[in-house]
């Protein structure tokens, strides 16, 4: 239990001291609404809220996805969502992500539907890393696009995790 609570409380220091450095489309603010460390800080916040929540109640009753998958998925959403409101293609793939998200919790779910969703899910999340760094020709910006990576680190994770569900569902099957 220790352990567990210093890890999250790393976790929690390490998006602390990164908000300085959390940018954009190489440093310019993406909407003008909301500054890109705004953006980082509602995404990451609402996330560990929500890990929190479902990994405190029991995980199979509210969501097809474990709680890491869930809150990593929602994270990339919520920030494609955020730099969304002025590119429609960033919003589409962060209302796509959290379609797939919602539908498990709307829908009663049998075994088939819950593997369309983690393919849905893991699909989405494949079409957006790729398309970030087909769009984002420029290597000075994309190593500077820091909140941009974080969308793709977690979507990495998402796919990670999908992949290990998928195999410890399949080697449980035999």
């Amino acid at each position: 239990m220790k352990n567990r609570v210093l890890g999250y409380l790393f976790t929690l220091v390490v998006y602390i001291l990164s908000i300085p450095i959390v940018s954009a489309h190489g440093g310019a603010e993406s909407s003008p609404l909301l500054t890109n460390i705004q953006i980082f800080l509602i995404s990451v916040s609402i996330s560990l809220v929500v890990f929190f929540v479902f990994r405190s109640n029991n995980p199979k009753k509210l969501s097809a996805f474990k709680p890491g998958i869930f809150s990593l998925a929602l994270l990339s959403g919520l920030v494609h969502i955020l730099l969304g409101i002025t590119d429609r293609i960033l919003l589409l793939g962060g209302v796509g992500v959290l379609v797939i998200l919602v539908s498990p919790l709307l829908v009663k779910m049998n075994d088939t539907r819950e593997r369309i969703a983690h393919y849905s899910l893991g699909i989405l999340s494949l079409v957006m890393f790729i398309a970030y760094f087909v769009s984002n020709h420029d290597i000075h910006s994309l190593l500077e696009d820091y909140l941009g990576l974080t969308a793709k680190i977690s979507e990495i994770g998402v796919m990670v995790g999908l992949v290990q569900h998928r195999r410890s569902t399949s080697t449980q099957d035999d």
